[in-house]
């Protein structure tokens, strides 16, 4: 691309580069005091001045006074001058606003043949004052140009607000995330402290019952003392693996050791850990898989522990003589696996928050003695860190739940 050719002689040319370079100064809200100082050297070039001051109030903060040429003895006085103008433009500008909705081109400019004020507005707001005054007589030529400087200086000085605001957003954001997770890191590290400490005494507590055992058999109310310690064991036990599982989930990542699997194999193994509780209720438990092996590649411990949580989780919230039915299948590029019961379903409010640690804890309190109900929650965390989903369908209390996981599926075993 050819040039243009700068025409010298063309005074409209040289008022047209200095508004260029004054508004190429603005290019980044960083430094703003030094470029401030550029663009009022500049503004020397198109509106001559002896001395040229400017004041920017922000909301919050102390007020920014960058003065032209920068005499340290004259810089209280142009500083006087500054403030007294812009409390007459900014009751001017009130007053006009009163009698009419607010319109930046109703705030006035203040002039005199030896000097000139014009406001700083952005966004309807006065931001500050940009002053000139000098020995030449001024005139409306210069009263326009140095609007238009002052409209550039104004929406640089909005452009930096913004950044800073962003910035303290920004700053605040990270400030609040580090307190709560440290608040969280200290939550995990106490419930792990705690488990620890309760689960001391049920090893000496297991050891007695050993003992207990032997003479139970010929004393009926020894019998029933041992079953009642032997249960609340079972449950206390119960609990402290939640808490255990709780702390672990936020203090630590999990690893996850991945080999290749079948679905088969999966369901088989959590079949065979969750079956008491299921049986204890009488519940009826159906299995529908393929021949054909549904392959995947995941950690076997981790995916286990995911399908034995929605087992159990079928058995405890399904009323005794339920059904719980378990269903994979191949679909697409997923290995789909459904868990449905007939149980007491969910309302429509609670099935978003039904993967939530909160919200699980609240639902178990009528279960207490089966746990704090965190299945759900690490189900979830364990099927998301291996690249799938797991969702949540109900028609509503009474009527039942299904849990679907989907999985990619992985090379043929």
């Amino acid at each position: 691309m050819t040039p243009l050719r700068r025409d010298v002689s063309n005074p409209m040319g040289s008022v047209a580069r200095t508004l260029y370079d004054i508004a190429q100064g603005f290019d980044w809200p960083l430094d703003p005091d030094a470029r401030l100082r550029r663009a009022l050297r500049l503004l020397r070039r198109i509106v001559p001045y002896d001395r040229c001051g400017l004041l920017d109030t922000p909301a919050v903060g102390a007020p920014r006074l960058v003065v032209e040429p920068d005499a340290p003895e004259e810089r209280e006085g142009v500083g006087r001058i500054l403030r007294r103008f812009l409390t007459l433009l900014t009751d001017e500008a009130h007053r006009a606003t009163v009698r009419r909705p607010p319109d930046v081109a109703l705030v006035p400019l203040w002039a005199s043949p030896s000097h000139l004020a014009v406001p700083l507005v952005a966004l309807d707001r006065m931001l500050g004052v940009l002053f000139v005054r000098g020995t030449d007589v001024y005139t409306d030529d210069h009263l326009r140009l140095l609007s238009v400087v002052a409209a550039q200086i104004a929406a640089y000085l909005t452009a930096c607000r913004l950044r800073e605001q962003e910035e303290q957003i920004v700053t605040e954001h990270e400030a609040a995330r580090a307190a709560a997770d440290a608040e969280n890191r200290g939550k995990d590290e106490f419930l792990a402290i705690l488990a620890r400490e309760l689960g001391k005494p049920l090893t000496p507590i297991r050891f007695a019952m050993l003992t207990i055992r032997s003479q139970a058999e010929g004393d009926p109310a020894v019998q029933r003392a041992k079953d009642v310690v032997e249960r609340q064991v079972r449950r206390l036990t119960r609990l402290l693996d939640d808490l255990l599982d709780v702390s672990h989930l936020g203090r630590t990542k999990v690893d996850l050791r991945k080999e290749p699997l079948t679905l088969q194999t999966i369901v088989t193994e959590a079949l065979e850990t969750s079956l008491g509780l299921a049986d204890a209720r009488r519940h009826r438990v159906s299995v529908s898989l393929p021949e054909e092996p549904l392959s995947l590649e995941g950690d076997f411990i981790r995916l286990r522990q995911v399908v034995a949580n929605l087992l159990s989780n079928a058995a405890k919230y399904t009323p005794p003589g339920g059904e719980i039915s378990v269903t994979g299948y191949r679909e697409d590029s997923e290995i789909v696996l459904r868990v449905r019961d007939t149980g007491i379903g969910i309302s429509p409010e609670m099935l978003p928050r039904v993967f939530d640690l909160r919200a699980q804890a609240d639902r178990s309190l009528t279960h207490f003695d089966e746990g704090l109900g965190v299945g759900l929650t690490l189900a979830r965390i364990l099927v998301e860190l291996h690249g799938g989903s797991i969702d949540v369908h109900s028609e509503g209390p009474g009527r039942g739940s299904e849990f679907v996981v989907r999985l990619p599926v992985g090379a043929p075993v």
